[in-house]
């Protein structure tokens, strides 16, 4: 083995685009509000590879502008690519005066890419016997591997994957030496690359594994035995050698660096703060930490006590009481607050102090059960009660007889109200974003498949009494930033608060689930699913797993000759939206996509839904998420009824499988276009307007305005199409997806989009109009006054500010939709329980509410729901309801 220090070779563009695109929803800028995510990503990842790999050999191999010998070969040559964004590319000379400054080297050539550069410099490595390690992702730079020369993969998450000879045959099927033949045979569509048209990943590594190179191949293309392929072969064959040609990576470039000569220099650190602050980069350090925030102080650990003597549990709850506002937390032994046992408590009302009272933990004596439970029966008599999820425990304490009454604040909900664009609301992750405190994690401290009274007291209290510690901490953090935001800060407590009782209670009642229905069901689609299987295996002449997206590649693309729409990591695409597209020239797509229907059908729901019924109870108990979008609808999980079909008769097959108790019904009432009448009310466009005000059929009226026709000749087409684009037009929906949707020429569509833009002045007028407010402020505004914070609201990307820009629009009709579900249920369940004590609300399904009605209640019910729900809020047209009942879900559909 040669003792000279390995050459570390760094693919600075890649490596600058990576960064970029990683912080494309949330942009950093500084405060000149210049882009600086490519800035602060690459030497993020610059530094922490030195940390990690502590290089001493390194250089940045970088593109040059203008042409090169391959454009000049193919003029198309990556041709497909779009502009870089502006802002990304302001910071490419940034970006290497940096470089430059720390002295790190780097090397780029007119008229050269830096693959080829990466390809000299790696072929020097080998000619000299020295180890090299290529960082980049690109594909193309796996044909340099050898002996000598290793390929590392960014994941995306500061690692690496390495890539030698037999990394490479395990993932692509064939050796190093065989790349080139291999993508001159399937193409690059990242590079534009045309490769063998019909020739896949797959079909390529099986040809070099028979054939070894693309010249014997041709030579010998008699022996392919596939008179398809053979074909397709012989058609590409002049595009297959112009690939080649474009493929194979310049060994010979003439750069004036050697190997031995990229040393990399000790980094200053005080010359690379400098240089970062230039830029507004608090912190990129070269000993691999990075920031671009200033540093909060690192949270304080708290004082925690545990309780176990009456008197003393006596004592903390009337200071409890005193202190008038509590966190709270419940301890309990599963995740499913139905079934959960509690096997502990804690509370907090000093900031950094907290108190835990176990029912069950090793190493001590608890207090008794009842002992407890009148302790917190009177706490929760008295004071204001504020929790992390609260729901879960107002459940979990509802099965043991108490009742949270006052929840004041939920940190979870709080948090979402503030800006509904972070993934995260757990407590930990909050805990790090606001307070800069790491949180015990619960699998630290749990045995593995173990449950919290498993552990012993002194860790116990810790992890306990920090939950309801950092809960109060949090509370007092968001309370000041509700503070300055009085809009915020009333929807959280006139609408989401006390919302979290109505919807705990919902999911405890839960829903009667008629199991023996669904496994029928199930049943029947299990000989669909065979059926339609056979018909796929006799239309393509064999079987296959259609499952496999590679084999269904291969059906598609190679056996039936499909011209592939849009490729992924994994190969050509072959989800929905391509099938749908390939269904207009073949039959098989089509088939495929009735099969997977099928299938989701029986998995999802016919199989899944009866696994979800309760033991104990006989229900399902459905988990509402009130901080599962953006928008505000609410949202569900186990089960999701909001995926639930509801358009054919095999969706409604699976909602007649939720049935009422025994001796009631069930009501549905439903907003009737709830977001069309909300655009109405927003945009105030006459036409729109004017069609609900009088009570016209608003498709119908629409059709008759944008066909210039009278209402009484609007035909059923005509209505259709209208329909697509009421409904279309607050999702930005384009004409290509109009022309999809309606199978109609692009610029057919295109006319009916912009006759209804013309006739329907008003609302093309709110959409600019909203799109401006986005811009200016970085978020939009719901009637209630909910924020919906829009990061890419000002992006240079075309792709990501028109996701934005649909977004704007939509968060403001649905959001505005979402608060006037909202406020109709707080109104409900205030009105139900005088007027219908033996009514119940079980659900809330888009639009739609569900009750469980006691037959003698049934018209009170239905009138003082049409009430509420038509009286919720006052709009410039009026708020209709459609209410209907039957003896299960799918009768009502």
């Amino acid at each position: 083995m040669s003792n000279k220090e390995p050459l570390y070779i760094l693919d600075g563009y890649a490596i600058i685009f990576r960064s970029y695109y990683a912080f494309i929803n949330r942009p950093l800028k500084n405060s000149q509000g210049n882009n600086i995510s490519a800035i602060f990503g690459f030497y993020r990842t610059l530094f922490n590879f030195f940390k990690t790999y502590k290089p001493k050999n390194f250089i940045v191999a970088l593109d040059s502008k203008g042409p090169t010998f391959r454009s000049d070969i193919f003029p198309e040559y990556k041709a497909n690519r779009s502009p870089a964004p502006e802002d990304l590319i302001a910071q490419f000379p940034i970006i290497i005066n940096i470089l430059e400054e720390l002295n790190i080297p780097s090397v780029g050539l007119v008229g050269y890419e830096a693959d080829d550069i990466i390809g000299t410099l790696a072929s020097r490595c080998e000619k000299e016997s020295r180890q090299c390690f290529i960082i980049s992702g690109d594909k193309d730079l796996m044909q340099l591997i050898s002996d000598n020369v290793t390929q590392l993969i960014p994941d995306g998450k500061g690692s690496y994957t390495v890539f030698d000879s037999k990394k490479v045959f395990e993932t692509k099927g064939v050796h190093p030496n065989q790349i080139i033949d291999y993508l001159s045979l399937m193409g690059d569509s990242a590079d534009n690359i045309p490769g063998v048209k019909g020739i896949g990943e797959k079909t390529a590594g099986k040809l070099l594994d028979q054939f070894k190179t693309l010249e014997n191949l041709y030579a010998n293309i008699e022996n392919v035995k596939a008179k398809g392929q053979r074909e397709k072969l012989i058609n590409g064959k002049e595009s297959a050698f112009l690939s080649k040609k474009l493929v194979v990576l310049d060994l010979n470039t003439p750069i004036d660096i050697e190997p031995k000569d990229c040393i990399l220099p000790e980094i200053d650190g005080k010359l690379s703060q400098e240089l970062f602050a230039a830029q507004g980069i608090n912190a990129v350090s070269p000993g691999g930490t990075s920031s671009n925030e200033k540093p909060k102080e690192e949270g304080k650990k708290g004082s925690y006590k545990v309780i176990l003597d009456k008197d003393e549990l006596d004592l903390v709850i009337n200071k409890a009481i005193e202190s008038k506002i509590v966190a709270f937390d419940c301890e309990t032994d599963s995740l499913d607050a139905i079934s959960a046992n509690p096997v502990g408590f804690s509370i907090s009302f000093v900031k950094e102090e907290a108190y835990y009272i176990p029912l069950k933990a090793k190493g001590c004596e608890p207090l008794e059960e009842e002992v407890v439970k009148d302790a917190l029966k009177k706490l929760f008599n008295s004071a204001q009660i504020v929790g992390q999820n609260i729901k879960y425990d107002y459940k979990v304490l509802a099965k043991w007889g108490l009742n949270i009454k006052n929840i004041i604040f939920d940190t979870m909900v709080a948090a979402w109200i503030l800006d509904s664009s972070i993934t995260s609301y757990s407590m930990d992750s909050l805990a790090k974003s606001r307070l800069n405190y790491t949180t015990v994690a619960f699998k630290d401290i749990v045995p593995k498949n173990g449950v919290f009274s498993d552990v012993h007291i002194d860790l116990a209290t810790e992890y306990a009494a920090e939950d309801a510690d950092i809960t109060y901490r949090l509370y007092l953090d968001m309370v000041d930033d509700l503070d300055r935001d009085a809009t915020l800060k009333k929807l959280l407590y006139n609408i989401e608060i006390p919302l979290i009782n109505i919807l705990a209670n919902m999911e405890i009642e839960g829903v009667l689930l008629d199991g023996e229905n669904l496994n029928n069901f199930s049943k029947e689609l299990e000989n669909s699913i065979k059926e339609c299987e056979k018909e796929i295996f006799n239309i393509c002449g064999k079987e296959f797993n259609i499952s496999s997206t590679k084999q269904l590649q291969e059906v598609l693309f190679e056996d039936r000759g499909l011209t592939p729409i849009k490729k992924t990591k994994t190969g050509y695409s072959t989800d929905t939206a391509v099938l749908e597209q390939l269904a207009k020239e073949d039959v098989v797509p089509e088939k495929i996509i009735e099969y997977r229907g099928l299938s989701k059908l029986k998995s999802t729901y016919a199989d899944a839904l009866p696994k979800l019924i309760n033991n104990r109870t006989g229900r399902v108990h459905t988990h509402f998420l009130q901080t599962g979008t953006a928008t505000g609808r609410l949202s569900s999980k186990d089960p999701n009824l909001q995926n639930i079909p509801v358009k054919d008769d095999r969706g409604r097959r699976i909602r007649s499988a939720f049935v009422p108790t025994p001796g009631k019904v069930f009501l549905s009432a439903d907003y009737s276009q709830i977001e069309l009448v909300v655009l109405a009310h927003l945009s105030k466009d006459p036409g729109l307007v004017s069609a609900y005000n009088n009570g016209r059929d608003i498709h119908t009226q629409t059709a008759a305005i944008i066909n210039q026709v009278e209402l009484e000749d609007v035909t059923p087409g005509m209505r259709r199409v209208a329909k697509t684009i009421n409904f279309g037009v607050m999702y930005g929906m384009s004409a290509f997806r109009l022309s999809n949707e309606l199978e109609i020429p692009r610029k057919a569509a295109a006319d009916f989009i912009n006759r209804y833009f013309t006739e329907f002045a008003g609302i093309k007028t709110f959409m600019d109009e909203t799109l401006l407010e986005a811009e200016e402020h970085g978020y939009v505004s719901t009637i209630l006054g909910r924020k919906r914070v829009l990061p890419g609201i000002t992006s240079s990307n075309k792709m990501v500010k028109a996701g934005a820009q649909r977004a704007a629009v939509n968060s403001v009709v649905q959001g505005s939709a979402a608060d006037i579900m909202k406020l109709a249920m707080l109104e409900i369940n205030k009105r139900i329980k005088e007027e219908c004590p033996n009514s119940k609300m079980v659900l809330q399904v888009h639009d739609e509410f569900i009750f469980e009605a006691n037959l003698d209640e049934v018209e009170i019910l239905r009138s003082l729901v049409k009430e509420s729900m038509e009286g919720a809020y006052k709009l410039i047209v009026p708020l209709t309801s459609s209410i209907e009942t039957g003896n299960n879900w799918g009768d009502i559909h």
